[in-house]
């Protein structure tokens, strides 16, 4: 009796501990919830800025005229030839694009110094095109953003660094890039590492509250790094409640106070 007794006192510690051990609540889970008393709101003021370009920013250049002679001239310049950006991998991007300098500018052949810093990828478009005209009569420029990264850490399924063939990517579509976060990620508590000249700076966002919407930091800049935190409870939380664990442990018990029995 004695025995059976310890059997059931040990059955109870480990049902009352299986209870204390909390499974991650969808609270924690859901995306965009609405603040507690505030009527759900459909629409946000999206800040969309356009991304300015500053020293050590690489672009693609490409100048299309009619005259075929001058298009070969302006492919062996961007060393594209008939390809074109997307199918040109990262160190060839890197040799056939053209870095914003320390001082701001970009160095075109025949077209000199271009002043960059500050532009945005259509303003560059709209420069290299009135300095192309000068040279050449119905060309047409195309300017692209390139080696433009963005890092994903910590609670996502797959971390990693993404190349973005993109002028701008928002928080959600970078983290779908990463398969989303895991269960145990901190939902409340995302960090955006962001680089802007010698300076470095933390953000914190809640992917949980609608307000991220119209939050500034919803677009990423090239070189962001995303570092979600995990929960508290990681160590000893349940992605779900283990019902099964719990029912072959009861049965493992009773059948053990049978046997004393």
């Amino acid at each position: 009796m004695k025995q059976r007794n310890l059997v059931l006192k040990v059955l109870y510690i480990l049902v009352i501990g299986f209870s204390l051990i909390s499974c991650v609540p969808q609270q924690k889970m859901k995306y965009l919830q609405d603040k507690e008393g505030v009527a759900p709101v459909t629409e946000f003021q999206n800040i969309k800025p356009d991304y300015k370009l500053r020293s050590g920013d690489y672009i693609y250049i490409r100048i299309l005229t009619l005259d075929q002679k001058s298009n070969e001239i302006f492919s062996n310049m961007t060393g594209s030839g008939t390809t074109g950006y997307m199918n040109m991998t990262d160190q060839n991007l890197y040799l056939s694009s053209y870095m914003v300098n320390d001082s701001g500018f970009i160095t075109f052949p025949l077209l000199g110094n271009i002043y960059a810093n500050g532009h945005t990828v259509t303003e560059m478009e709209e420069s290299l095109n009135k300095a192309a005209s000068e040279i050449i009569k119905e060309s047409s420029v195309v300017v692209k953003l390139v080696l433009y990264n963005i890092s994903v850490l910590g609670e996502v399924q797959a971390p990693g660094k993404y190349t973005i063939y993109n002028n701008r990517i928002n928080i959600f579509e970078a983290l779908a890039l990463a398969r989303d976060l895991t269960s145990f990620a901190n939902r409340s508590k995302v960090q955006i590492i962001r680089t802007e000249g010698n300076k470095n700076s933390i953000v914190t966002l809640d992917l949980l509250s609608k307000d991220i919407l119209s939050s500034k930091y919803y677009y990423l800049q090239p070189n962001d790094i995303i570092y979600v935190e995990p929960l508290k409870n990681k160590t000893y939380a349940f992605e779900s409640f283990p019902y099964a664990l719990i029912f072959s442990t009861i049965t493992t018990a009773l059948l053990i106070a049978q046997f004393f029995k």
